[in-house]
């Protein structure tokens, strides 16, 4: 009787899913993309002429690659930290909590993790593309990056990746840890932004569009989500204090059976 009541429950949160979150969640994205598209480009055309901004990100990449170059400790760590916070390790991570997700059968969950990380992904490389902005040039780079660099795609995925974890995590953790959660998040995202500049592969803007670009995908995405709950019935607490969707989390984390 169990075994059917949960059968039951979960043909139903599937068919609820058809009906809205997937179409809801893909809206929200398209949406924010089709506004920051313009908005980025807008905004790099307006500031990369501007006097002031210019210094600031030539100054401070002069400045942290002249730093960096005489601590071949520091370049060795701020690689490591690269390479363990790329993209395509957030990304492969991020598969993996999907397909936990699905194990647990957690699929709304699951939909939300995979929409906010492939969206973080496609827009940053398709604005990459439409700015086309090359990487700083430096005396004697202690490091180099292939691609574009505006805007940063460490800095985008690793904001939409670690805001993305501690929502799933916070309804797991007692009070006081939540805002831990979100410290240390917010320290491994601007150590990652550092480590971009300080090795010369980035501008300080790169850094902060990506930031601001993944902040808006979690944001619209988290909002969708919010709002199709809403539209269920289910009760709605604050999201960054309480995580994206508590009881999902919950069952996610308990032991099969």
């Amino acid at each position: 009787m169990q075994g059917e009541d949960h059968r039951a429950e979960e043909a139903q949160e599937v068919r609820a899913m058809r009906r809205g979150l997937g179409a809801r969640m893909t809206a929200a994205v398209v949406a924010f993309s089709l506004a920051a598209v313009p908005v980025t480009l807008l905004a790099y055309a307006a500031t990369h002429g501007w006097g002031p901004l210019h210094s600031l990100d030539q100054g401070t990449a002069n400045h942290l690659h002249a730093w960096a170059s005489a601590r071949p400790g520091v370049v060795s760590f701020l690689e490591a930290v690269s390479k363990v916070f790329a993209p395509g390790v957030l990304r492969i991570v991020s598969a993996v909590i999907v397909v936990f997700l699905l194990l647990r059968r957690q699929r709304r969950l699951a939909l939300w993790v995979a929409t906010t990380m492939i969206a973080a992904g496609v827009l940053g490389f398709v604005l990459k593309v439409l700015v086309e902005r090359a990487r700083p040039q430096l005396p004697d780079p202690v490091t180099s990056a292939p691609g574009f660099s505006f805007p940063s795609g460490h800095a985008l995925n690793s904001f939409a990746f670690f805001a993305m974890v501690v929502l799933l995590i916070e309804p797991l953790l007692a009070r006081g840890a939540r805002w831990l959660a979100w410290f240390l998040a917010g320290a491994i995202v601007l150590l990652v932004g550092f480590a971009r500049v300080a090795l010369g592969v980035h501008y300080v803007s790169d850094v902060v569009a990506g930031w601001v670009v993944g902040a808006g995908i979690v944001a619209v995405t988290t909002a969708a989500f919010e709002t199709w709950r809403r539209d269920r019935g289910e009760p709605v607490d604050h999201v960054l204090s309480e995580g994206v969707d508590p009881k999902a989390s919950q069952k996610a984390a308990k032991m099969p059976g």
